[in-house]
């Protein structure tokens, strides 16, 4: 453990790169759009793949699309 003045680091509580990633909703995510003849976003779901994904929105009557960011 470090000590910064009044401040306290504990290394070993750190949390890392992929805990980061997890945590913000992985590195992708899904957009909810309108069945019309022309698609509207309709907004984003939280899903961790893309079955997820079209299930979510298909739920509520809307196609969804898995977007990867990377």
């Amino acid at each position: 453990m470090k000590k910064l003045n009044k401040i306290s680091i504990h290394s070993e509580k750190r949390i890392n790169n992929s805990d980061l990633i997890f945590l913000k909703g992985g590195d992708a995510h899904c957009m909810c759009y309108s069945r019309d003849p022309i698609p509207q976003p309709m907004g984003l779901m939280a899903a961790t793949n893309q079955s997820d994904c079209d299930e979510f929105c298909g739920d509520l009557g809307w196609d969804g699309m898995w977007n990867n960011l990377y």
